[in-house]
């Protein structure tokens, strides 16, 4: 038999903030106001047929969208091994219990039909500084999962690749999965080579091998303390009353969708037979940076102050996805609208990131 070798990756972990004084958020009510009224019980998100699927694993569980993933998996019955250092918070899953392991290793995988690999070490906007760590974070955590998938005789794997940065610029919007790919940055680099392990993995070992490529995600469990992710960060920072930090005009164009509509791509793609291997996953409409900050200020009911800073490099001026494949091959499409989706995002934030301030 072969030995199963534990493989030591480091993940994302949630950050938590100092205590602090309370203070009025100035957001509105809504019918979601409250950590148990979740996107994920939305009326139209439909239901997701697993198959004859029963055990899987999730590497990254305790990040934004393993978080998210796993109480999905878990609310439909499956048995989840949750593979992060930090056991995902216990909040976070709604009472649902997980098979914690803290290493990664094809022990962790075995009995699982689908592995998830969420996880990552970097973000773009700092991927440039820190190459040899972007590279290690993604790729070679990336081709640690496959090793240990292969080795426990997985059947697919799922892999979180970047819609927002492995086409760079000039792309043609809506962008398909088809065009030309030219990364301006070493985070985008790095999930192209990603991809292309995956897909030799597939050609090698006979791993169903599915990269989706999510545009700019945000919701629950996104800790906006961290910086990373526009939406949340900015609708932190305005609710606290403090500066937003912009870089150029606010002219950029992103994709944002709620976490919940890449959660159910996630477990759609899982039933799909096809040939496809991969789908662009995002809201297919495209929104500036200037509105999203104008979407904000009507929400708190009160300007935002702005801190200007020189356009970036690593920025690409347009990001909106073509998302027809995914429609097509296993009927998936974004069911959450975006003034919803930034509703109920202030109003996790509000709950679960403000008032443990001043608890």
């Amino acid at each position: 038999m072969e030995e199963k070798t534990i493989l030591s990756i480091v993940f994302p972990v949630l950050v938590r903030g100092a205590q602090a004084t309370r203070y009025n958020s100035g957001l509105r009510p809504s019918r979601f106001s409250g950590y148990h009224v979740r996107m994920a019980s939305h009326p139209d998100s439909g239901t997701i047929d697993f198959g004859g699927i029963s055990r899987v694993s999730v590497v990254g569980a305790g990040g934004f969208i393993g978080l998210n993933l796993c109480r999905r998996l878990l609310e439909s019955g499956l048995e989840v091994k949750a593979i992060d250092p930090q056991k995902p918070q216990q909040e976070a899953l709604g009472g649902y219990q997980v098979d914690h392991e803290p290493m990664l290793s094809a022990d962790a995988f075995s009995g699982s039909s689908v592995v998830f690999h969420v996880a990552g070490s970097t973000e773009p906007a700092s991927s440039n500084i820190h190459l040899r760590e972007d590279m290690a974070g993604t790729v070679g955590l990336t081709l640690d999962v496959l090793e240990a998938a292969r080795i426990a005789d997985v059947q697919q794997v799922v892999h979180i690749s970047s819609g927002g940065t492995v086409y760079g610029p000039g792309a043609r919007v809506p962008t398909l999965e088809t065009a030309p790919t030219n990364p301006v940055c070493a985070y985008g680099i790095s999930k192209l080579a990603a991809e292309g392990h995956m897909q030799l993995a597939e050609r090698l070992h006979g791993i169903r091998a599915f990269n989706l490529r999510v545009a700019n995600p945000f919701g629950p469990w996104q800790d906006p303390r961290r910086g990373q992710g526009v939406v949340n960060a900015f609708l932190y920072r305005a609710m606290i009353g403090a500066p937003i930090d912009l870089w150029g005009d606010g002219t950029i164009v992103r994709d944002f969708l709620h976490v919940d509509d890449v959660v159910t791509a996630m477990c759609q793609v899982t039933s799909y037979s096809g040939d496809e291997r991969i789908f662009n996953i995002g809201s297919g409409n495209g929104i500036s940076i200037a509105n999203v900050i104008s979407d904000i200020e009507a929400m708190v009911d009160h300007p935002v102050e702005i801190n200007r800073h020189p356009e970036r490099p690593v920025d690409v001026p347009h990001s909106q996805l073509d998302i027809s494949r995914a429609k097509r091959a296993f009927g998936w499409q974004p069911r959450i609208g975006w003034r919803e989706a930034l509703e109920n995002a202030g109003n996790w934030i509000e709950h679960h990131i403000m008032e443990a301030r001043t608890s």
